[in-house]
C-alpha cells in the first residue's frame, strides 16, 4: 500500500505542478521486493553479474533499457531502504513526461526527472525541488560543461552515453532545471524549446532570444545560484491526495510466478528464463492469462500468426477485463495480412474498442484503430483515433507518422505537410527519412499534376501515398545481391509498420519488404489501387527483388499485370 500510495502521490503532484486536470499514465507494473537479495535475482547484468542498484525500469517509454518486448513496462524496487525511492521516481518521472508533453531536450528531460526524484508529499503539502547532496557535491568537485554544450547533448551524444562527463551532465541538468523552476522561468524554457526543436534555431541564438542574455551570462547566473542559497518550495497537496484507496488481494504461488516470469521475459538478460517459466505455467494452468498473453506476444514477434491467435483467443476467453490481450489479438490480425476479409476487420474493430473501453488511455489501441479505419476508408474516424493516440502519447513519432500517412491517402496535403515537416527532424532516423522522402514525393506529385493537368495520369514514383510508413526494423544498407525477377500473385500487403508485400509463386509465399529510404517503383495499372499500395491484394504481379532469406527479400519494383 505504501508503494502504491507513493506512486499515486507523485502522479497527483505532477498534475498539480503543471496544473493538469488529467495526467496521462502509461500502463505500468510495479514489483516491490522485500530486500536487495530478492531484487538481485532480476537485476540487469553487467559482465555476467547483477548490477548493484536500488531499483530499475524496463520498458519502452522511459529512460531505462528496453527489454525483449515493448508491450509492457515495469519498475522493480527494493523496499529495504528509505533512500531507494529516488531511483525509481526518476524513471517514473520520465514516464510522466513522455506521456504528457511533446519532445524536449535531453538536458531538460534528465534534469526534470532528477528534480522530481526528491519529491515528498504528505496530507497537507508537496515538497518539490529538495536538494540532492550527492549532485551538489559532484558539481563542487568537477568542472562544469559549457551551457551551450549542455544544451546540445542528444540521445546519441558521447557525453550522454559513455563519456566520463556523463555524471556531470546529469548533475548540471538537475541544477539548471532547479534554477528555472525556482525562478519561475518555465515560460522562457518553453520558448527556448520551441525555438531550438521546432524552429531549429542554433542553441546560442535560441538562448539569446528565449532568455534575453548571452549563453555565458546565463551560465554565470546559474553558477551564482548554485553558490548561493538554492531553494525548494512547497505547494498545497491537492484535494483527495490524502485519501488514496486501493483494492487488493493476496497472490497465490502461481500468480507470483506469472508476474516474475513476465518481468524475466521483458529483460534482455532473462528472456529465455521467462519463456521457460511460462511454459511450466501453461503446463499446470492452460488458461493462465499472463502466460498466454506473453507466449502469444512471442509468437506474434516471430510472425507465427496461428500460434499467436491460439494464445490470444485463450487469454481473451478467460479474462475479458485485460485490455492488452484484446489489443494484441487485434494486432495479430492486422499484422497477419492487413485484414484480408470483412470478418477480420470487424473482429479487429471490436477488440480494439473493447481494449479502449477497458483502458480509456490506451494510446497503442487508438493508434491501431486509426490505422485500421484508414485501411477501410473511414478517414475522418481514423484521423480522430490517431489524434487521440498522439494526445495520450505526444512523444511517439510513429503515431504522427501514421496520421501523416492517413492524410496522404486522403490527398489532404494541407494537414500532412506540417506533420511531415516536424517529423523530418525526428531523432528517430527511420521516421526522419520517411518524412523527408514523403515531402519530396508531395512536391514531385504536385509538380507533375501542374505539368499534366488534363491527363490525370501521374507517375507512381511521384505519388506520396505510395511512400513507405515508419520502419521499426531498418535493414543494413549497401547490399550487393543480384536483383531477381519473379511472377506470381500478390496475396496481401501489411502496412502496420514497415510495409511487406506477400507474393505467392511456385508454391511458396515470399515476404518482400520495402527498402528503407528508397521509394518503391510501381508500374502498370496504378489507378486501380486508389493511390494506396496497401489496398492491393489478389493481383497478378511481376516483381524485382533482392533475396535476403529463404523466402524473403527486398522489393525493388512492382509491375501490376
Amino acid at each position: 500500500r505504501e508503494v502504491a500510495t507513493r506512486f499515486e502521490q507523485m502522479r497527483i503532484a505532477f498534475g498539480a505542478l503543471f496544473q493538469k486536470v488529467s495526467v496521462n499514465t502509461a500502463p505500468l507494473q510495479i514489483i516491490a521486493f522485500r530486500n536487495n537479495k530478492e531484487l538481485r535475482q532480476y537485476a540487469p547484468l553487467y559482465g555476467g553479474k547483477p548490477i548493484e542498484l536500488a531499483g530499475f525500469f524496463l520498458g519502452n517509454g522511459g529512460h531505462g533499457s528496453p527489454g525483449a518486448g515493448s508491450d509492457r513496462q515495469f519498475i522493480a524496487l527494493d523496499l529495504s531502504g528509505e533512500d531507494n525511492w529516488g531511483t525509481v521516481f526518476h524513471e517514473y518521472a520520465h514516464l510522466l513526461i513522455n506521456s504528457n508533453f511533446p519532445p524536449s531536450p535531453v538536458w531538460f528531460d534528465e534534469g526534470f526527472a532528477e528534480y522530481c526524484s526528491s519529491l515528498k508529499i504528505d496530507k497537507k503539502q508537496i515538497a518539490i525541488g529538495l536538494i540532492k547532496p550527492e549532485l551538489s557535491a559532484l558539481l563542487s568537485e568537477r568542472p562544469w560543461l559549457k551551457l551551450v554544450d549542455l544544451f546540445s547533448v542528444g540521445h546519441d551524444s558521447r557525453i550522454y552515453n559513455r563519456d566520463d562527463r556523463r555524471s556531470v551532465f546529469y548533475a548540471q541538468s538537475w541544477l539548471t532545471v532547479h534554477f528555472f523552476m525556482s525562478k519561475g522561468m518555465m515560460k522562457q524554457v518553453s520558448a527556448y524549446i520551441h525555438l531550438s526543436l521546432d524552429q531549429h534555431v542554433p542553441v546560442p541564438e535560441a538562448i539569446r532570444r528565449a532568455f534575453g542574455m548571452e549563453p555565458e551570462m546565463l551560465q554565470r547566473t546559474i553558477e551564482n545560484y548554485f553558490r548561493g542559497s538554492s531553494t525548494h518550495f512547497y505547494m498545497p497537496a491537492p484535494p483527495g491526495s490524502e485519501a488514496i484507496t486501493f483494492t487488493s488481494h493476496p497472490l497465490n504461488d502461481l500468480e507470483v510466478k506469472s508476474i516474475t516470469a513476465d518481468l524475466d521475459y521483458h529483460s534482455r538478460d532473462y528472456r529465455q528464463r521467462g519463456l521457460a517459466e511460462f511454459q511450466e505455467i501453461i503446463a499446470s494452468q492452460p488458461d493462465n492469462v499472463v502466460a498466454n498473453r506473453a507466449l502469444g506476444y512471442e509468437a506474434l514477434e516471430k510472425n507465427e500468426w496461428d500460434k499467436a491467435g491460439e494464445y490470444f483467443k485463450r487469454a481473451v476467453s478467460h479474462d475479458v477485463k485485460d485490455p492488452q490481450v484484446h489489443y494484441l489479438y487485434a494486432s495479430m490480425l492486422y499484422r497477419k495480412g492487413m485484414s484480408s476479409n470483412a470478418d477480420d476487420l470487424a473482429t479487429m474493430k471490436k477488440e480494439l474498442n473493447t481494449a479502449i473501453t477497458l483502458e480509456p488511455a490506451y494510446a497503442d489501441a487508438y493508434n491501431l484503430l486509426g490505422m485500421t479505419l484508414s485501411f477501410t476508408g473511414e478517414e475522418e474516424q481514423a484521423v480522430a483515433a490517431l489524434t487521440k493516440a498522439m494526445t495520450l502519447n505526444p512523444r511517439n513519432a510513429y503515431y504522427a507518422g501514421n496520421l501523416a500517412n492517413t492524410y496522404l491517402r486522403a490527398r489532404d496535403f494541407d494537414h500532412a505537410i506540417p506533420l511531415l515537416q516536424q517529423l523530418q527532424n525526428s531523432p528517430e532516423p527511420q521516421i526522419a527519412a520517411m518524412a523527408a522522402q514523403q515531402l519530396q514525393q508531395i512536391e514531385n506529385y504536385q509538380s507533375a499534376v501542374r505539368r499534366q493537368p488534363s491527363s490525370g495520369a501521374v507517375d507512381s514514383n511521384h505519388d506520396p501515398a505510395g511512400a513507405s510508413e515508419p520502419a521499426h526494423d531498418a535493414r543494413s544498407a549497401g547490399k550487393t545481391e543480384e536483383a531477381l525477377s519473379m511472377k506470381g500473385t500478390l496475396v496481401s500487403v501489411d502496412c502496420s509498420s514497415r510495409p511487406v508485400f506477400v507474393v505467392a509463386s511456385a508454391g511458396k509465399n515470399w515476404r518482400l519488404f520495402i527498402v528503407p529510404n528508397q521509394p518503391l517503383q510501381i508500374r502498370g495499372d496504378v489507378k486501380s489501387m486508389g493511390g494506396n499500395p496497401c489496398n492491393l491484394k489478389n493481383r497478378t504481379v511481376t516483381v524485382t527483388y533482392r533475396k535476403s532469406g529463404e523466402t524473403q527479400g527486398e522489393l525493388l519494383t512492382l509491375q501490376l499485370e
